[in-house]
């Protein structure tokens, strides 16, 4: 792995230029951060077990009242949402279901002593970021189609990202599917809406 450290002042400002101006044209206004690939393969790793860990806390309604008890009596959104989930309706069709869609992101911060990447946050049906994660794997194959050589890096050894194709798979699949249980189950749970809530 290289160093920014390892290069003059010039080509760094040279290289944040680039990466600037690629920003504006392409509408990523999110910061970048590199990181080891060592840590990328953990977090790729662990990302089954916490959309499992997930996927167990939404089937467990008296799990999520008792943990968000307190946070329903202060918090009118999260209330409402408790409201939505405690209805014996839409937990019987959580349950009935053979299919739960999660679409989930994870976001992580450096610790700067350990250097370490630690969740602070997991997001579901968060569905804006594959987009994103696209755009940056296309401005790092820019960055290093046109500073590769100076760098020692080759624009083709970046991974290719399909995140955002990936996600509007998910969620058409998960559509057919809607469509397939709705055909067996009682027309005042599909007129709430339950149904799709429960999949997605």
């Amino acid at each position: 792995m290289f160093q920014v450290e390892n290069f003059d002042d010039e080509f760094v400002q040279k290289l944040v230029y680039d990466a600037l101006v690629w920003f504006s044209l392409h509408g990523l206004v999110v910061g970048d951060k590199t990181y080891q690939k060592v840590t990328g393969t953990k977090l790729v790793k662990s990302a089954p077990i916490f959309n499992e860990l997930v996927d167990r806390v939404n089937l467990d309604a008296k799990f999520i009242q008792g943990c968000l008890s307190r946070t329903k009596k202060a918090e009118f959104f999260t209330s409402r949402l408790l409201d939505i989930h405690s209805n014996h309706s839409l937990v019987t069709i959580i349950h009935l279901a053979d299919i739960c869609l999660g679409l989930h992101r994870s976001d992580y911060m450096l610790d700067e002593d350990t250097k370490s990447l630690l969740q602070i946050e997991m997001n579901t049906i968060s569905c804006s970021f594959p987009g994103f994660g696209r755009l940056v794997t296309e401005l790092h194959q820019s960055s290093l189609r046109s500073h590769g050589d100076h760098l020692g890096l080759d624009s083709e050894r970046v991974p290719k990202n399909t995140s955002n194709s990936q996600f509007a798979d998910a969620m058409a699949k998960a559509w057919l599917e809607y469509n397939n249980l709705r055909l067996a189950l009682p027309k005042e749970l599909i007129s709430k809406g339950f149904i799709l809530f429960a999949l997605l």
